[in-house]
């Protein structure tokens, strides 16, 4: 196994037209055994795992894999929270994220730089003589902070030239694992002569043995001559339950190699292409299905190379037999077989879509009906969009335009594109409070901000398909006590809880804070999934009476102000 993984290793950067490095030792980043909740390429929310999460207790010492030293170091309310990045001789980034603290040199450098720069949030680039490391060196201690929903260790290794992850189980980082990958189900699509799809049915599965699949149904038919085929499948690994992700699959049509790729390493730029590579409308209902076949517009480059990218073709009346093979990076592999039959003459009449605009994936597209503008480049699609587009007037109040319905929230946006809406009668105060609304599929809005244009419109750059409108912004942010008394003697933290009325995305600002003790700017940390916002008494208080003022604002300027006082 460990030569399988040299091999990969050395093509990969054959291929990259640069010299492979020898390959490191890499000494795991916990002591006393792995157990993975998170395996490298998993897929998840417009992104492909860049790491393992390795479980662990919060308080878990966390150590350096290799020589090197801290070079850079980030502290934010999301994202990996508290992350250390040491860089190594060899050519490589580690990085650790979630973390709960740091050791204390670090620890105590880090809260320097925020109130020199007061600002909770920090990304510092260190040169090697701050903090120079030794393989097995403590460095912190496994957290939650951030984006974790439970304990653990999010741990990348990284071409440090480009930053784009590699699998760390690659470089000797093992776990026991010999249960084979499983599956849930496919998925057989059929596609146009561009390798579009018209339509997607899901095949339920039943095993033949611990390792072999087949399908519920002995044939599985299809209308036109090009098809394509999708697989729900995980991975577990000895010592725990969790659905993980797969390392690699293969599509064979009678036995002959049609499709295949290994997740070893991508480029953070090319993580969007996540939702070409699964099923979007289905990841959004809950399932999440890995395409044996590339998308028009898919710029991953991890297949491996095919003219047809995974499209199948059959003669009228021709049945042929696929095979999915889906493996684990031990080596463990199941299989998933079906055949498939195209009909001599199709039941159903060809395909077609009722649409306002046909925009290509490949091409650039402007809609501008008077009321609203929307420019795309080409890419923004992973395919050709049959575009539904419907206007609704609206008299709703906070309301000031019509509403826009762009298509569906179910077709996946890779490109940010320009929005931009004409607006009913607006106040003239209430034009710097104006935002660009969106909102999916009957949930509440969120707000993209916004600019007005020359030609009174709003215009914002928008990810997303779904339902725009022109809405005003002028309630200030909500500041909560949690944890708070006027007197605080012996307590270890006082807390608050903070929100807004529309959450944000795009270019619109998350929500600022700022806290002042008599006068003096103190350390707030920020936990975003929560809203929770903290201080830690640690003797910058000092003993006595005191008064906090809180400020929160939003992205249009609103501000909310909290005083209080108390005695510690």
């Amino acid at each position: 196994m460990w030569r399988f993984a040299g091999l990969i290793i050395v093509i990969a950067f054959l291929l990259s037209g640069r010299e492979p490095a020898a390959i490191p030792d890499f000494a795991p980043p916990v002591q006393g055994g792995m157990q993975l909740t998170g395996t490298f390429g998993e897929l998840r929310g417009n992104h492909f795992h860049a790491g393992l999460d390795i479980r662990g207790a919060v308080g878990r010492p966390v150590y350096a894999v290799a020589d090197g030293f801290v070079a850079r170091i980030v502290v934010k309310g999301g994202g990996y929270g508290q992350a250390l990045y040491l860089d190594h001789p060899s050519g490589h980034t580690s990085l650790y994220g979630h973390l709960d603290r740091f050791r204390e040199d670090i620890a105590t450098f880090v809260k320097r730089r925020q109130y020199d720069l007061e600002s909770f949030e920090l990304d510092e680039e260190l040169n090697p003589a701050h903090f120079p490391v030794r393989q097995g060196d403590l460095i912190g201690y496994i957290g939650k902070r951030g984006f974790a929903f439970g304990p653990h260790l999010h741990f990348e290794l990284r071409d440090r030239e480009t930053q784009d992850p590699l699998n760390p189980m690659s470089f000797g980082l093992d776990v026991a694992d010999t249960r084979p990958p499983f599956v849930e189900a496919i998925r057989l699509y059929e596609l146009d002569e561009r390798g579009n799809p018209l339509r997607g049915e899901s095949q339920q599965v039943r095993r033949l043995a611990s390792h072999r699949y087949t399908t519920a149904e002995d044939t599985l038919w299809v209308n036109g001559p090009s098809f394509g085929l999708a697989v729900k499948a995980y991975d577990q690994q000895n010592s725990l339950n969790n659905w993980n992700g797969i390392y690699q699959m293969a599509l064979r049509q009678d036995d002959s190699l049609r499709f295949a790729f290994a997740f070893e390493r991508y480029g953070f730029d090319k993580t969007r292409y996540l939702n070409a590579h699964l099923d979007f409308e289905e990841q959004q209902q809950g399932s999440w299905f890995h395409r044996c076949f590339r998308l028009p517009g898919n710029q991953l480059k991890f297949y491996r190379p095919s003219e047809d990218g995974g499209r199948l073709q059959l003669a009228p009346g021709e049945a042929s037999r696929v095979t999915i093979e889906i493996s684990d990076k031990a080596g463990n592999q199941c299989t998933v077989e079906a055949v498939v039959k195209r009909r001599a003459r199709p039941l159903t009449p060809i395909y077609e879509q009722a649409y306002v605009y046909q925009l290509p994936y490949d091409e650039e597209s402007v809609i501008d009906n008077g009321s609203f503008r929307a420019h795309f480049a080409p890419f923004t699609f992973y395919e050709d969009l049959y575009f539904q587009y419907t206007l609704v007037p609206e008299k709703s109040a906070g309301i000031y335009s019509a509403v826009h319905q762009l298509h569906d929230h179910l077709t996946p946006v890779h490109r940010y594109f320009d929005l931009q809406i004409r607006p009913n009668e607006i106040a003239p105060a209430l034009r710097k409070k104006a935002i660009i609304a969106y909102c999916a599929d009957g949930n509440n809005p969120y707000s993209f901000g916004g600019e007005w244009t020359s030609e009174n419109r709003l215009r914002a750059r928008v990810r997303a398909l779904g339902n725009y409108s022109i809405m005003v912004d002028t309630i200030g942010p909500r500041i909560r006590p949690e944890r708070w008394s006027g007197n605080m003697r012996g307590w270890e933290q006082f807390s608050f809880r903070i929100s807004d009325n529309f959450p944000t995305a795009g270019d619109a600002r998350d929500l600022r804070f700022r806290a002042e003790v008599d006068g003096t700017w103190i350390l707030m940390e920020y936990d975003a999934k929560t809203a929770r916002l903290y201080h830690v008494f640690d003797g910058i208080i000092s003993r006595g009476e005191h008064r906090l003022k809180l400020t929160v604002t939003d992205d249009r300027e609103n501000t909310t102000l909290w005083e209080g006082t108390f005695v510690l």
